[in-house]
């Protein structure tokens, strides 16, 4: 057997086993987080996925700033990867206002909706990916992209949940639908990405810790989204406290 075929077999395997821990830590999150927990046991009105639909507001759209940067900082020659990193930041560019016109899809008066500051957990989630995008084995953002950019398979159940619950109809989940089938074809880019370019052990244990550390800072985001509601539901001093018009 050739050196080349070796390495490519060493590939699929390695590959093989990242979707295994992917599939893992989703499995994991989905049964032991409180907001997974919350959206398939418990009560929420519209203020609920308001509060999800800012903080994903305010993260989005950073993403092609960071994934930019990992492209700007590389050192190596990896031209293949470095075009995929401004070409992918291109794409991402915007995505964050599908979250906004489905916040205002609720029934929030755009003239008059000041969007709030990030919530303290959504800055350590972007101050992380900023942190791995610019530091590093420039390589291990992928970890980050591998989940988000194909989390729909592991949230569809949860997805479903909200929209009955609320009566929502597809134009009032865009980021979430729509932006499922956008993600399809980089689910696939980021697939071939990782399997030619990560090559050395170092580069696959950063994928791996980049995917488990960004997946459990989002479900900690998502915590912190349901803290918020909770507060705001039972009356207390909340910065969403415009989302109470949602109720009138």
């Amino acid at each position: 057997m050739s050196v080349q075929k070796i390495e490519e077999n060493v590939s699929v395997s390695r590959f093989i086993e990242l979707k295994q821990k992917r599939d893992s830590e989703w499995a994991n999150l989905l049964e032991n987080s409180n907001w997974a927990n919350f959206i398939l046991n418990g009560d929420f009105d519209a203020r609920f996925y308001g509060i999800y639909l800012i903080e994903t507001y305010h993260y989005v759209m950073h993403n092609p700033k960071h994934q930019a940067l990992v492209g700007a900082h590389m050192k190596e020659k990896i031209f293949k990867y470095i075009k995929f990193c401004f070409e992918h930041a291109e794409e991402e560019t915007g995505h964050e206002m599908m979250a906004m016109h489905d916040l205002l899809s609720l029934g929030l008066e755009k003239e008059s909706f000041l969007v709030p500051s990030p919530h303290p957990n959504t800055e350590v989630f972007i101050g992380y990916l900023y942190w791995i995008s610019t530091n590093g084995n420039p390589l291990q953002r992928l970890g980050y992209s591998f989940w988000a950019e194909d989390s729909y398979q592991y949230i569809g159940q949860l997805m479903e949940k909200v929209k009955t619950t609320l009566n929502l109809q597809k134009s009032q989940m865009t980021f979430l639908i729509s932006h499922a089938t956008i993600d399809e074809k980089h689910a696939e880019e980021i697939d071939e990405m990782i399997s030619e370019f990560c090559k050395t052990d170092d580069d696959w244990y950063v994928v791996e810790k980049v995917l488990k550390t960004s997946l459990r800072l989002q479900s900690e985001m998502l915590d912190s989204v349901l803290d918020e509601y909770l507060n705001l539901k039972k009356g207390g001093k909340s910065r969403y406290h415009l989302l109470n018009d949602l109720i009138k």
